[in-house]
């Protein structure tokens, strides 16, 4: 009996990996449906040629919130590249989830938190100049694209919102008006735990704040405690994170 369940095993095994096939997927902000021809950007077409190697009528899928996801076939001609939505494999869908506001970090480290919180299923992303902000401007164009990729590779249909660079009052205070709990992830608490009320919380009706290098500031702590009445202070553990991976920390509970 036992070896005949490995056997069946082995089948099933070999099976799904002969069914399976990865499809590339590219997001695009046209209406997509059956027999459309949607041109890529001259950068897309740039991956699919040059970096992915694809040829003429390969698989693709590409999608986005409002049409959904749709298997298409690719048309390569002079450099560029057409996709033929061809069936859809994926309905559209509204995709919540909760809102960060962060501290703007060094390139790399603020490109590694927009692709892991995308992942993680961020809705917007709220960048905030806070008393010890280090890096006092974005590229919010730079953002996006890190936000597409992520979504690109994670299987989501949309991409995150990305808004404009605001103090902290204000993105504290937009996020009050859009009726969200504001979960102030402070590294100066050890209780109570982040972790006692990811369960309790609906993740769509959250704002994650976390603290740039070097933590909040005392004024930012009294705003909070003084102004806003649906405020969760909470730690997120014992140790003291980098600014992103407190970030991740926090997000990774409320998927």
């Amino acid at each position: 009996m036992f070896i005949i369940v490995i056997k069946f095993l082995e089948d099933l095994a070999l099976d799904i990996n002969l069914n399976y096939q990865f499809k590339t997927r590219i997001y695009s902000g046209s209406s997509l449906k059956k027999n459309a021809k949607i041109i890529l950007t001259k950068k897309q077409s740039h991956k699919i040629i040059n970096v992915l190697r694809m040829k003429t009528d390969d698989d693709i899928l590409i999608f986005n919130n409002i049409s959904g996801e749709w298997i298409g076939k690719i048309n390569i001609t002079n450099s560029k590249v057409c996709v033929i939505c061809i069936n859809l494999s994926k309905d559209p869908k509204i995709e919540k989830g909760p809102y960060l506001v962060f501290s703007p970090l060094k390139q790399s480290r603020t490109d590694w938190l927009i692709e892991k919180s995308t992942e993680c299923g961020v809705e917007t992303f709220l960048p905030s100049l806070m008393k010890r902000t280090v890096v006092r401007k974005i590229n919010r164009d730079r953002f996006q694209n890190n936000a597409i990729g992520a979504a690109e590779q994670s299987g989501r249909l949309s991409i995150p919102n990305i808004e404009s660079l605001r103090t902290f009052k204000e993105q504290i205070n937009f996020c009050v008006k859009k009726n969200k709990t504001i979960i102030f992830c402070d590294e100066m608490r050890l209780a109570p735990l982040i972790s006692d009320f990811n369960k309790t919380l609906n993740p769509s009706e959250i704002a994650i704040v976390v603290g740039p290098e070097g933590g909040f500031d005392d004024n930012e702590r009294d705003y909070v405690q003084t102004n806003i009445e649906d405020l969760i202070e909470c730690s997120i553990g014992p140790r003291i994170y980098r600014a992103e991976t407190a970030a991740l920390v926090a997000l990774a509970l409320f998927q």
